[in-house]
C-alpha cells in the first residue's frame, strides 16, 4: 500500500482550467455528505497528488496513464483516524477521447465507515459489541459487517477495528403518521465478511434512538 505522508498540498478552487481526469468524492457512510474534515487521498501506485477543491472533492488533473483498473485510496488524517476507517475502491479509467471529444471526469465516490468513537447524532439507533476467533478468542480486525434489518439485506454498515469491536449505524425511518405511535422496535441480524469465511448472529432486537449492546461474538468456523 501507498505512504500515506501529508495531506493535499493546497485548496483550490472548483473551476479547475487544467484537464481533470479523475474526481474522488470521499462520502461520510453515516450522513450521505461530503467528509468535512480533510483527507490524505492517492491513486494506489501512481505518483500523483491531488487538488482538494472547496467543495470536497479531490481532482486529479493531467495524468498520464493508460485506460485500465486503477484503486483509490483514501485516509483520515491524525486528528480523525478514530472516526473514520481507511478506505479503498476500485474504478475504470476511461480511455483519453478523441480530438473535440469532451474528456470523462471519472467520478469515484469513496465512503468512509464510522469507527467506534464516531460522534453519532443522540437520536442514531446503534448496535455495538466485538467479535472473536471461537478457537482461541484472539480479536478479528478488518471485518466487514452487514445489516440484515427486519430480513431485509442493507449492506455494508460497518466494519471491526484492532480490538476486534465494531459499531454498527441503522438507517433512519420516516416518522409515523400516528404521533402517539411511539418508537419502533427493530429485529436485526449482523453478518460478518472475512476472506474465506462468513458468519451471520442471531437475531436482536433494538428500540429506535437507543444502543444495543451485544454481548461478545465468536466467530464460527476460525
Amino acid at each position: 500500500m501507498a505512504d500515506f505522508l501529508r495531506a493535499p498540498v493546497f485548496y483550490g478552487s472548483d473551476n479547475l482550467e487544467r484537464s481533470v481526469w479523475v474526481v474522488v468524492d470521499p462520502r461520510d457512510a453515516v450522513t450521505g455528505g461530503r467528509v468535512p474534515v480533510p483527507l490524505e487521498v492517492r491513486l494506489k501506485d501512481v505518483a500523483a497528488e491531488p487538488i482538494a477543491a472547496y467543495s470536497g472533492v479531490y481532482c486529479f488533473t493531467d495524468l498520464k496513464l493508460a485506460a485500465g483498473n486503477y484503486t483509490v485510496q483514501v485516509r483520515p488524517l491524525k486528528n480523525d483516524r478514530t472516526r473514520y476507517f481507511n478506505a479503498e475502491k476500485q474504478f475504470s479509467l476511461d480511455p483519453i477521447p478523441l480530438p473535440a471529444q469532451l474528456l470523462k471526469r471519472n467520478p469515484v465516490q469513496v465512503d468512509l465507515l464510522p469507527r467506534t468513537n464516531y460522534p453519532f447524532d443522540v437520536q442514531a439507533t446503534l448496535a455495538r459489541g466485538h467479535i472473536v476467533r471461537n478457537s482461541d478468542g484472539l480479536a478479528i480486525k478488518n471485518a466487514e459487517i452487514f445489516l440484515i434489518l427486519d430480513s431485509v439485506e442493507k449492506g455494508l454498515r460497518g466494519g471491526t477495528d484492532e480490538r476486534g469491536e465494531f459499531v454498527i449505524f441503522f438507517p433512519r425511518t420516516a416518522p409515523e403518521d400516528d404521533p402517539a405511535a411511539g418508537l419502533k422496535d427493530f429485529k436485526f441480524k449482523l453478518r460478518f465478511e472475512i476472506p474465506g469465511h462468513s458468519h451471520t448472529t442471531i437475531e436482536y432486537s433494538v428500540k429506535e434512538g437507543t444502543t444495543k449492546s451485544i454481548d461478545e461474538i465468536k466467530f464460527l468456523g476460525t
